[in-house]
C-alpha cells in the first residue's frame, strides 16, 4: 500500500532562511549581552585580587618587623631582604609585589589612615597615584 503525500501533509525537513535568521540574530543578542557585562566582573575580580594581595602583603609586613624588630623600608625588602636584616628570609615572591594591573604596590610609611605605621596599596587600573580608584 502507497502513502501519497499531499504539498500540504509533507513533513519539512530543513529550517527556513527566515528561522536560521532568527535563530542568529538571537545567538548575536546574547554575545552582545555576555561582552557588554563581563568587563564588570574582570574589574570587580581585579579589584578583589588586589585587596587579597594587600593583606598578605601587611601580614607579611608584621612578619618582618617580628623577625628583625622594623618594619622593611619598601616591599622590594619582602623579596630579597637587606644587607642590614637580622633575618634574611623571603617573604613573598617578585609577583606578590605586583597589582593585577602589572604595577609594584605602593608603601606608604607612616600611614595616612587612622594613624597606622604604614599603607600598602595599589594606584588601581589608571596606574596613577592619589584618584578614585586607589585600591587600600
Amino acid at each position: 500500500m502507497k502513502i501519497h503525500h499531499t504539498p500540504h501533509t509533507r513533513l519539512r525537513n530543513a529550517f527556513t532562511l527566515m528561522e536560521m535568521m532568527l535563530v542568529l540574530g538571537i545567538i548575536a543578542l546574547l554575545i552582545t549581552v555576555v561582552a557588554s557585562i563581563s568587563p564588570m566582573f574582570i574589574e570587580s575580580a581585579e579589584i578583589t585580587t588586589a585587596q587579597a594581595k594587600i593583606g598578605t602583603l601587611k601580614s607579611m609586613m608584621q612578619a618582618y618587623k617580628n623577625n628583625n624588630r622594623r618594619f622593611p623600608a619598601s616591599l622590594e625588602d619582602l623579596v630579597k631582604p637587606p644587607a642590614n636584616a637580622q633575618f634574611k628570609k623571603q617573604y613573598v615572591s617578585e609577583e606578590g609585589i605586583t597589582d593585577p594591573w602589572g604595577e609594584k604596590f605602593q608603601l606608604r610609611s607612616p600611614g595616612k589612615k587612622d594613624g597606622a605605621p604604614f599603607e600598602v596599596y595599589s594606584m588601581g587600573p589608571d596606574k596613577r597615584d592619589g584618584t578614585d580608584d586607589d585600591v587600600y
